[in-house]
């Protein structure tokens, strides 16, 4: 069989698991789901009660703006969310400061609840005019104060607890009508602050406007500003500049022209009239006249020349009149060449004093354009100083009135009232939770101690964690009224029975749910080995106090009973109790004395009372149990016993503390290991199995000892198995089934 710690497997939870382990410490549970309620009841009913009172004021992010909305406050907040909540919340922390709070102490040092003083009740014997009294309260309100907004108003509630009722009211209304007339004030200090200083810069604003203006006054009177204005002189001026320019542009387009027609003579002068037919100069009647004289002359001398010879006297005569002409219209040239010239420089004179004129005017210009910016200058800060007066005088007039209006944006709205019930302690919400608390703490404890709980509790643990063979269960072995008659056994054996002995429980019990399961092991051990019966077998177990001896009186009674032969061999030489078990005297005749050969082992063969059942006690306890188990007489010892009986059971010490069951197990057919429910370690266990089975012993099984199944909601499946055997009688044994359905 391979190591069941190599084949650990996480078992799944299922509500069948969760119902058994709540069923299992059902009583824990109940105990702490009671108990914790009473107990936080008990705590909380004797705990102070304590009052609540809450006043309501109304806090604007602006004052009523009773003149208008013209009229300006001197602390403005703008008008949208963010500020708005900013503006909240810092009024909420003005509320719980210190400074409002010493102000809350000291106006409940001149308020009372009937004669007594307010303060006096909050705090026996304090002292009013002592500022670190005073201080020392203001910690203490600062605590008991609390300031909540309203969502999606602007409603504030202040909001006391105390012991006191009437103090709790009188604390809200205090703290809500302190904060008031708080705030009026600061904003009052704020206005005559601003007031004062708005008055002083006013008087200097009015000293600077009357300097601008005299300063203004000098200037216009300097530059003749009074009478005609600068803008005017600038349009004036402007008005000249453009018509010298008129002027001189005509004047330099007659240049031109005469310029042309003084070229037009000059060529004139040098140049064959006949040959300029289209002359510059056709604008004078007289010089037109003469050239077409001088052109009919001409061409009358080329009609003669054609005719004559060039000394005929009407050539000669002809050329002398064309010379006239000729000398006529050059004498008219000059007297046209001199009248230009005369207009030409009359023309030129005329340029350079319109544009002396011209530059003279721009010079003017320049210059009232320099007094423009200097009185621009003047008279923008003239008006400057003329606005900033007029606005810190307006200011400064508001800023009065709004001293004397006294506007607040704080208001109240409900007073606090005396409250006729406390909020604290509430004693069903607090057992409510605490209910619940206990509920969760008392399945989580329950769960919690499931899984710390490593000991072996049912099939599942030894077959899948411990890895070893489930034989059956022995219940735990309860009182009941039935009974077998002690008279048909011996003496010794008849005043064990009438002791109530556990160890012979199965006899004295033979209807009981106890004596069925040892049945069934006896049972399921013969079908384990049909063909080759185990016929020695060894009870042990991992620990002791077990219940290993009592399991092996108990098997060795069903076995002698279904007719069997069998020997009790009790080989716990350190411990023995299996002759106390049937009423035997301890004597040193035994198992330790055949050993050493001073006796024959048949004969220490004890007649135990019970049919078919013999015991062969230990004896004298030996110094060293392990050698004589050790010794090759054991050996025959236990081979001899084979041949006389049907089964030999062992009753063996614990695998763990000494080696004597190690030893047992190799000379025996097979090994029985017996575990106590809830209270055998898994890892204990896991430790015997492993040493047995490395030591090649045959480990048949595993038995489960002291199930409690008088508890059928606790174990439900082996209650419905076996508590129908359980029960003594026909009203028992119903309760029993319907605890097992």
């Amino acid at each position: 069989m391979n190591d069941p710690l190599t084949q650990l497997q996480t078992a799944p939870v299922s509500l069948d698991s969760v119902l058994s382990t709540l069923r299992k410490r059902v009583w824990m549970i109940v105990a702490i789901v009671v108990s914790l309620p009473a107990l936080v009841a008990f705590v909380v009913s004797k705990e102070t009660k304590i009052y609540e009172a809450t006043a309501t004021i109304i806090i604007d992010s602006s004052v009523p703006q009773y003149l208008g909305s013209s009229f300006k406050d001197v602390v403005e907040v703008e008008a949208n969310w963010w500020n708005a909540q900013e503006t909240l919340q810092t009024e909420l922390r003005v509320i719980r400061s210190m400074s409002q709070s010493i102000a809350v102490a000291k106006a409940l040092c001149v308020k009372k609840i009937g004669s007594q003083r307010a303060i006096d009740v909050l705090v026996p014997g304090m002292r009013c005019d002592d500022p670190d009294s005073l201080t020392r309260v203001g910690s203490l309100l600062q605590v008991m104060v609390r300031a909540e907004p309203q969502p999606s108003s602007r409603i504030v509630n202040i909001t006391v607890d105390h012991a006191t009722a009437e103090l709790a009211a009188l604390i809200a209304n205090t703290a809500g009508e302190v904060y008031t007339e708080r705030n009026l004030a600061r904003r009052l200090s704020q206005s005559e602050g601003a007031a004062t200083w708005l008055g002083d810069e006013y008087g200097d604003l009015s000293s600077q406007l009357a300097e601008s203006e005299k300063t203004l006054i000098d200037f216009k009177k300097k530059n003749n500003v009074v009478a005609v204005s600068l803008e005017d002189q600038q349009s004036d001026l402007a008005a000249r500049r453009r018509k010298l320019a008129d002027e001189l542009n005509g004047v330099d387009v007659k240049l031109i022209a005469l310029h042309a027609q003084r070229e037009e003579y000059a060529l004139l002068k040098t140049s064959d009239p006949m040959e300029d037919v289209t002359p510059g100069i056709s604008d004078s009647p007289v010089m037109l006249e003469l050239k077409k004289l001088y052109i009919e002359q001409y061409h009358k001398l080329a009609e003669l020349k054609g005719k004559y010879l060039d000394k005929h006297p009407l050539v000669v005569a002809q050329e002398a009149r064309v010379t006239g002409a000729k000398n006529d219209l050059m004498r008219e040239a000059s007297l046209g060449t001199k009248n230009v010239e005369a207009q030409y420089r009359m023309l030129l004179k005329q340029q350079h004093d319109l544009k002396t004129a011209l530059d003279a005017s721009t010079r003017e210009a320049l210059q009232l354009e320099q007094r423009g910016i200097e009185y621009r200058t003047l008279k923008r800060n003239y008006d400057h100083v003329v606005k900033l007066s007029e606005t810190v005088g307006g200011r400064e007039r508001e800023t009065s009135l709004a001293g004397h209006l006294k506007t607040n944006n704080v208001r109240p709205l409900d007073a606090a009232l005396v409250p006729a019930e406390p909020i604290s302690p509430n004693v069903p919400r607090a057992i409510g939770a605490a209910f619940a608390v206990a509920i969760l703490l008392a399945f989580g404890l329950a769960f919690l101690l499931e899984l710390l709980d490593s000991t072996v509790k049912d099939q599942d643990d030894i077959e899948r964690k411990i890895g070893l063979s489930f034989l059956g269960l022995i219940p735990s072995m309860q009182p009941s009224k039935e009974r077998t008659e002690p008279a048909p056994f011996p003496p010794a054996l008849a005043d064990v029975l009438k002791r109530g002995s556990k160890d012979l429980y199965v006899l004295s019990h033979p209807k009981s749910a106890l004596a069925e399961c040892c049945r069934a092991i006896r049972t399921n051990l013969l079908f384990m080995t049909p063909d080759n019966p185990a016929k020695k077998l060894l009870i042990t177990s991992a620990s002791s106090q077990e219940g290993k001896t009592t399991t092996a009186v108990n098997l060795a009674i069903v076995m002698a009973q279904s007719g069997l032969r069998v020997l009790l061999v009790d080989t716990d030489m350190r411990r023995p109790r299996l002759h106390k078990a049937f009423g035997i005297p301890a004597t040193s005749d035994g198992l330790s004395k055949a050993i050493l050969g001073e006796a024959q082992v048949l004969d220490q063969v004890r007649e135990t009372g019970v049919p078919n059942l013999s015991l062969l006690p230990c004896g004298a306890t030996p110094p060293n149990p392990a050698e004589l188990l050790h010794a090759e007489r054991f050996k025959r010892i236990v081979a001899e016993l084979e041949g006389a009986f049907d089964r030999v059971i062992f009753d063996s010490p614990p695998v763990g503390p000494v080696t004597d069951a190690a030893i047992l197990a190799r000379m025996t057919d097979g090994t029985i290991m017996v575990a106590k429910f809830g209270s055998t370690s898994k890892d204990g266990l896991i430790r015997a199995r492993r040493q047995l089975v490395d030591g090649g012993v045959n480990v048949l099984g595993c038995i489960l000892n002291d199930l409690d199944l008088a508890n059928g909601a606790k174990y439900g499946y082996y209650a419905g198995k076996y508590g129908y055997y359980y029960a003594e009688n026909e009203n028992e044994s119903d309760k029993a089934k319907q605890t097992a359905v």
